[in-house]
């Protein structure tokens, strides 16, 4: 940064505080310019010219701007030289060839006297001052001394000021510089923790300190990159630079990024980078609370939603925890075989990341579709890298309403004309999920009238309905009405009645009748009348079965027996009702058309009225009664008539709308019965009483002016996107649920132009305010590829009001893949074994498929499968087990066939209906056997009730797994008793007796051993390999001998000699006196049971006299000597004559009694616990050392003394221990 200053003299006013914050350049007339840099012995200070630039998360500028700052020049290096603070050097940059530019050097006194100083002018001709004058510092105060410098080439000068004091002489270095490349970044910069395959960022600032606009370019180390890689940055500038690190391997990164700058990019800065990466973890919970259930064929962990209502979204959530400490991010990937609109599990969060050591709940949704459909899905989380995915099973029951009525008959018997009746009947929904339901009446133009007519039915919910009976006509009324719910097949309500007047008086209908009706329709009886099947029975033509009902009179005992009533199902029983060209039973009466539509008719004047087919399919004459209301706009004439036998009628239908601009809607209402029923005298069996026919015509018309607008419909509808899945020749339903919202009626109707692979009821109607209306929508698909279906809805007659449906359908295809492949390669297996490979195969249909694996019989022995036949779920992947079990060593080729076909059709169906795939599974059988990598295994010398471990190694170097047995056989050898010794129990043990062993491989057992005798161990170990057969095991083959010897301490007494008052005894007497000879043969024998009590040296009695637990007793006699004698001392050579190492102890009683508190010793003894304590007081004898250890063949001396200090015969016990 450039600052004009003005020019001063050498006087007091030049005196001056220095500013060293800012580094100021002065262009101006001839004066001095001064820098100073010491050339002298002294202290100096300084601090960097640039600080390190701070690396945060969020950076304060976009990646890669650059920005201008003020060019901040560190603290200008000083030095104190005798008391004098002075910069070191004085440089100049950016200056110009003629002109003239002047520095400032400030002196300032440190010290607490005055200072004289004296100096030289520069010795080049390019800088100088003023002439040389003495300079007087008092203390504290400063002296400015201004510096010029004039160049005439354009090169570097170097030149120095020197100052001269009483102690010494220093300089001040003047230094001139051309313009330069210099770029400055910070020298390391630490990232964050990263996570494998995942990505961390940081910043640092790269900073233009030079004097030229300057290029850089970047080379960045894998795994780092940094952004921007190339640039341009202007002198004081600072460009951000990104570092990215992404890693591919968990390591600790220390790195070096050059950056290249200068004219010919040679010129380097460089930035050390440093990181650590780590594998990342996620562990998925299921349910952390209680157990989780999983797959035990895949060992994946299951989401089981349960039962969900068909149409609601039900909710899971799985736990994600991350116990690593980075960030464990992840993606979800599901299933991409499914179509989206039938996809029913979805997990609204498709990647994220989890904390280090946070937890994140994971949501899953499942929104089933299609009722009684159990789904299956499959989600795969998987981390960065896809190191370790986790995959989740996902399944689903779709759960529809159960809907269904207290009786499925409401018998009004019969009632005058005029009167009505009522019934009350109960509709209830034994299911959790909601239901709607609507029956097909309508209660404006029916003799029959139920409330409510639609409605909604909660979870387990229950309610009444009311069905009321009001006749027009002295006639009998049968009318089976359909209720219709959404999500379930429909259910029939018969409602029957018969009205009598004071002149007519018909044959009364009973439920009965309507069971006998049902068994005629299926034996084709209903086409004749009443008065005929009366003469036919009379004749003996027909007679009446077990249950009364009428039948042909067999000619043959062979004829087959009548038919009977089939049980339909409810849709067939819907769609096949013989309003279309398709029907179960033939049709009785028929009409047409089904309905009427007048369109827009003026209500001053009576439209055309519209012609009706009436048509008579039986043998009788039958009579068409219309009981339309007298206020309703639609009326039938005439209203009463009679049709012969095979004959068709005509009637016309009018309508006269009462009000302008209003729609109306009826289904009219006529039955149909044979005449002869007017009168019940007329009937002379009662099986031949046949109930009415209901007739239903669906007339509709509006009296909208033309330009009048038509009232807006407000509805909801439910629609569907996909049929359900069917297979070839199958029929596919759907319901749909229409709910108007408004408070008008409105009418709907389906338009022409709508698909006419898709069956569709109603196709036209009409709606009240709150009411619902429930469409059943049936296709046959007959092609495999998706196809569309464009359903048009009407409303209101008008064109403006119609919706558009589509939907999707196809044929199913049977087909299922072999995600293993066609060819199966079972594990090479020991002839008479047994292994198992797994096989999965995935249905890619959206049907249950039943599959049957067959091969020939022969390879049935060799080779199964499990399951070997089942039902496999839509989008379900199976794993099947097969199971090799060779015979012989040889190659097995076994050709297995998957036959699979619909599971809701039989087994039996066409080549055209199933699919079947070849797999070859191919085999071999071996025979392996173990080995041990050492043959015999020797544990040495083991003492006695001790034990040693050494390990067994195992080889299987064949090309199979083994499952091994392995035995022990145990031997002894030595003096001992072979009866007792083969009573003992193995002391070797194994910590795996049987076991699997990898092909090719090895497994360590660990062999402990602890005899129990001083013998001989041989052990011979052998194994077997059991066969598949009843889990029998082969021949037992040798596999490796142990051997151990099983070994006591032995300590022998060498040598004995005696010095002091005892020094006079021989060395044969020595050994007679202490018993040395009797003390060696009794250590070398076993040691008793009791010897063992204690195995080391322990305070055990209470008594001043402890027990003895061995059986020998010996005397060390130390002979007779005069009190106050020099005392006798025995020095005795032990040696570890044994192969183990030993420890030995002498104990006296003293060393053997347990402490006592002072309230539990007793006050009185008997003369030997008073003797024992007189020579335990006075100490009379001692030996060292007391205890020791010995290796094996090593000595030791012991000293034991004796002191004659008492008159009287000392006697102390003690006792050894080994």
């Amino acid at each position: 940064m450039l600052t004009q200053v003005k020019s001063w003299a050498l006087s007091p006013d030049s005196l001056q505080k220095p500013s060293d914050s800012f580094d100021y350049t002065v262009i101006s007339s001839p004066i001095f310019s001064v820098t100073s840099r010491a050339s002298a012995t002294g202290s100096s200070s300084s601090t960097c010219a640039w600080t390190n630039a701070s690396c945060s998360a969020q950076p304060e500028q976009g990646l890669g701007n650059l920005r201008c700052i003020r060019k901040k020049q560190s603290k200008v290096k000083k030095g104190v030289f005798w008391g004098i603070q002075v910069v070191e050097s004085l440089i100049w940059k950016k200056w110009e060839l003629g002109k003239e530019i002047t520095k400032n050097l400030t002196l300032k006194n440190l010290n607490v006297k005055i200072q004289k100083l004296k100096y030289r002018l520069p010795s080049t001709k390019f800088f100088f001052t003023v002439y040389p004058q003495p300079i007087f510092l008092s203390p504290g105060m400063s002296f400015t001394l201004p510096v010029i410098f004039r160049p005439l080439e354009e090169k570097e000068y170097v030149d120095k000021l020197c100052f001269v004091m009483a102690e010494g002489e220093f300089s001040v270095e003047l230094k001139a510089v051309l313009p330069s490349h210099q770029l400055f970044c910070p020298p390391s910069l630490q990232l964050p923790l990263c996570a494998v395959s995942d990505s961390t960022e940081a910043w640092f600032n790269l900073c233009n300190v030079g004097d030229l606009p300057t290029f850089f370019t970047w080379d960045f180390p894998n795994p780092f990159h940094g952004l921007p890689s190339t640039g341009l940055l202007e002198p004081g500038s600072v460009c951000q630079i990104k570092v990215v690190f992404q890693p591919l391997v968990a390591l600790i990164y220390d790195v070096q990024a050059i950056c290249w700058y200068g004219d010919s990019g040679e010129q380097k800065s460089t930035i050390q980078l440093q990181a650590v990466a780590k594998c990342p973890q996620i562990i998925v919970y299921v349910n952390k609370e209680g157990a989780e259930e999983i797959d035990l064929e895949s060992s994946r962990k299951v989401v089981n939603f349960g039962p969900a209502p068909v149409g609601y979204t039900m909710k899971k959530c799985i736990q994600l925890f991350n116990p690593s400490v980075v960030n464990a991010p992840f993606r979800i990937e599901a299933n991409r075989d499914l179509y989206e609109d039938d996809r029913v599990f979805t997990c609204p969060i498709i990647r994220g990341a989890v904390s280090p050591g946070e937890q994140m709940w994971l949501p899953l949704l499942f929104r089933p579709q299609t009722v009684g459909l159990q789904s299956i899905d499959y989600i795969t989380i998987l981390p960065p890298g896809s190191t370790s995915e986790v995959s989740l099973k996902i399944t689903g029951l779709c759960a529809g309403p159960a809907v269904a009525l207290k009786h499925y008959c409401v018998d009004f018997n019969w009632i005058n004309l005029g009167e009505y009746a009522t019934k009350s009947l109960m509709i209830q929904n034994d299911a959790d999920c909601p239901a709607h339901f609507m029956f097909e009446l309508d209660n404006q133009e029916s003799v029959f009238s139920l409330e409510p007519q639609s409605g909604f039915l909660g979870s387990r919910e229950q309610k009444m309905l009311t069905i009321t009976f009001q006749p027009t006509h002295p006639i009998i009324c049968y009318r089976r009405v359909a209720c219709l719910i959404h999500h379930q097949e429909p259910l029939f309500l018969d409602i029957i009645g018969t009205c009598h007047s004071d002149s007519v008086k018909p044959a009364i209908l009973r439920p009965r009748h309507l069971k006998w009706y049902r068994t005629h329709m299926a034996r084709g009886l209903i086409l004749f009348s009443p008065d005929i099947l009366g003469t036919m029975l009379r004749e003996q033509k027909l007679i009446r079965d077990e249950e009364g009902a009428l039948m042909l009179r067999p000619e043959d005992p062979e004829d087959p027996p009548p038919a009977k009533y089939p049980s339909i199902p409810p849709l067939s029983e819907y769609f096949l009702d013989g309003t279309s060209d398709t029907a179960i039973f033939p049709p009785t009466v028929s009409i047409k058309p089904l309905a009427v539509n007048f369109g827009r008719c003026s209500s001053s004047e009576e439209p055309s009225p519209f012609p009706l087919c009436l048509t008579n399919h039986t043998r009788g004459k039958i009579t068409v009664v219309w009981t339309y209301q007298e206020n309703s706009p639609f009326q039938v004439v005439p209203d009463v008539i009679d049709i012969p036998p095979l004959k068709t009628t005509a009637v016309r239908l009018h309508f006269q709308p009462p009000y302008p601009n209003k729609i109306y809607a009826a289904e009219l209402e006529a039955f149909a019965y044979y005449k002869v029923l007017r009168s019940y005298n007329n009937i002379e069996e009662d099986c031949t009483v046949c109930p009415s026919w209901c007739l239903r015509l669906k007339a509709m018309g509006h009296s909208y002016e033309v330009n009048r607008e038509h009232s807006f419909p407000r509805y909801t509808l439910n629609v569907p996107k996909l049929f359900p899945a069917v297979s070839s020749n199958r029929v596919s339903y759907r319901t749909m649920l229409l709910c108007n919202s408004g408070s008008l009626m409105f009418t709907f109707n389906l338009m022409p132009n709508s698909s006419p692979e898709v069956t569709f009821r109603p196709t036209s109607g009409f709606i009240f305010p709150g009411a619902n209306q429930i469409f059943l929508l049936s296709t046959s698909p007959k092609e495999v590829p998706w196809k569309q279906h464009s359903l048009s809805l009407q409303f209101n007659f008008c064109p403006k009001y119609i919706k558009q449906i589509t939907m999707m359908s196809r044929e199913e295809p049977i087909q299922l893949h072999l995600e293993s492949g066609k060819i199966l390669y079972l594990k090479p297996t020991y002839v008479g074994g047994s292994s198992t490979s797994p096989f999965t195969v995935r249905n890619t249909t959206r049907l249950p498929l039943s599959f049957e694996w067959k091969y020939a019989y022969h390879n049935s022995k060799v080779v199964s499968v499990w399951p070997a036949k089942g039902i496999i779920l839509p989008n379900e992947a199976l794993i099947y087990k097969w199971t090799f079990t060779p015979r012989l060593e040889t190659k097995y080729l076994v050709r297995a066939v998957l036959w699979g076909w619909d599971a809701g059709a039989s087994s039996g169906l066409p080549p055209s209906q199933t699919t079947h795939y070849l797999l070859r599974v191919i085999g071999e059988g071996i025979k392996g056997f173990i080995t041990a990598k050492e043959k015999e295994l020797d544990f040495g010398n083991v003492l006695v009730d001790s034990e040693q471990r050494k390990d067994l190694v195992l080889l299987n170097d064949g090309n199979c797994t083994l499952h091994y047995r392995l035995y022990v056989e145990q031997t002894m050898r030595g003096p001992c008793d072979p009866e007792e010794v083969d009573r003992d129990p193995i002391v070797l043990k194994m910590d795996k007796m049987e076991g699997t062993l990898c092909a090719r491989s090895q497994e360590v057992i660990c062999l402990t051993a602890c005899p129990t005798r001083r013998l001989q161990y041989i052990w011979t170990i052998r194994y077997s390999i059991p066969t598949h057969k009843e889990n029998k095991c082969g021949a037992k083959e040798i596999l490796c001998k142990v051997t151990m010897t099983g070994v006591y301490p032995t300590l022998s007494i060498l040598d004995a000699c005696a010095t002091g008052s005892a020094g006079g005894i021989t060395r044969q007497h020595l050994w007679r006196l202490f018993s040395l000879e009797t003390l060696n043969s009794y250590l070398e024998r076993d040691p008793t049971s009791w010897e063992l009590t204690y195995r080391v040296p322990t305070r055990h009695s209470t008594s001043r006299i402890p027990s003895v637990f061995t059986p020998l007793f010996l005397d060390f006699n130390f002979g007779a000597s005069p009190i106050g004698s020099e005392p006798s001392v025995v020095f005795l050579l032990l040696k570890n004559s044994g192969v183990v190492p030993l420890n030995w102890a002498f104990l006296f009683p003293s060393d053997q009694q347990i402490d006592l508190e002072f309230w539990a010793e007793r006050t009185e003894f008997d003369f030997a616990e008073l003797h024992q304590m007189r020579i335990q007081d006075n100490q009379i004898f001692s030996i060292t050392p007391k205890s020791g250890s010995l290796c094996p063949g090593q000595e030791q001396t012991v000293e034991l003394s004796h002191r004659a200090q008492l008159l009287t015969k000392s006697v102390y016990s003690s006792a050894s221990y080994r």
